[in-house]
């Protein structure tokens, strides 16, 4: 009892609840920290000053001595608001890579439109290179990628670099790419629902106009300026980031014309691009052989970034 007579009832008892308070941060901190062999991820960080509940998931790998590229990982599911975890095999893939991966929540349909959508991957781009310096990520070397609706953001990310259509306000920081990889995306909302050759691929194409409709905010219509402006190809031009498409041919969701109508459009204008595809996989891929699609995503980024 000496520190009690020492300091006294009151500051005895402010003593022990600072050092409480102390202890419990330590734990909490710790419990958002968790690490392995090959990567440490960084759970929960906030990324989006108009939504605080927007949090992505760091994975950086171990024993990293240079700054190292970081590959924004978007989840998809229909354009609804995802929290990105259905994702973290990608993540740790890209990590046991020696890449970065940056796991990314976003807002969608149905309480939340396009615009809202772009804005969100937007700013987690911005948060990465903002905060590069702390994990050792090279800011110049930012990559995305995204399966489904993860494509189509990561593709619109790769055509709009800082336009100024979807940036809010006073964001000084560029939300700019430098190489994207996407899955099975839809890159061309009006094609997709006009032309015959894509009609024909879709079983539930009515259904599709309904969802996408509701992400979009308007009924479709192939003369609407939003859907038009939810297509990455209504940004595409020279500064466009490289782009590697992956698509299965039997995908009777998003039609694999999606991909390779945007691929040609990009190499018709001297961007670097290519394509992978597989005669079977559907919309969702072959996720028992995992190495077969995602080395080839791997590979992409190391030419682009190395």
């Amino acid at each position: 009892m000496i520190m009690y007579r020492f300091f006294g009832r009151k500051h005895f008892k402010f003593l022990i609840s600072f050092y409480f308070i102390l202890f419990t941060q330590i734990i909490l901190s710790q419990s958002n920290i968790n690490s392995d062999n090959d990567f440490t991820v960084y759970k929960n960080l906030q990324f989006s000053e108009s939504d605080q509940q927007l949090t992505l998931d760091l994975y950086v790998p171990n024993h990293v001595k240079n700054p190292i590229p970081c590959i924004i990982t978007i989840q998809g599911g229909g354009f609804l608001s995802q929290n990105g975890q259905k994702f973290r095999y990608f993540a740790e893939y890209i990590a046991k890579n020696n890449y970065a991966a940056a796991l990314i929540s976003y807002r969608g349909r149905p309480d939340y439109e396009y615009k809202t959508t772009i804005q969100d991957v937007k700013s987690a781009v911005r948060y990465i290179r903002r905060e590069s310096q702390k994990y050792l990520i090279n800011p110049d070397k930012i990559g995305a990628t995204g399966k489904s609706a993860g494509a189509t953001l990561s593709a619109l990310l790769a055509v709009t670099g800082n336009n100024s259509i979807f940036d809010e306000k006073d964001n000084y920081i560029s939300s700019t790419i430098q190489a994207a990889v996407v899955y099975a995306g839809v890159f061309d909302f009006i094609t997709r629902f006009t032309d015959s050759t894509q009609i024909v691929l879709q079983p539930k194409i009515n259904i599709k106009i309904a969802t996408n409709g509701e992400w979009i905010g308007t009924p479709f219509s192939k003369d609407d300026k939003h859907w038009k402006m939810a297509s990455a190809t209504e940004h595409l031009d020279k500064n466009a980031s490289p782009i590697l498409f992956m698509h299965c041919k039997d995908d009777e969701t998003v039609p694999w014309l999606q991909s390779q109508n945007m691929y040609e459009r990009m190499k018709n204008l001297g961007i670097i691009t290519d394509t992978l595809y597989f005669k079977e996989g559907d919309h969702g891929f072959n996720m028992e052989n995992k190495e077969l699609y995602l080395d080839p995503m791997i590979s992409f980024f190391k030419k682009r970034f190395e």
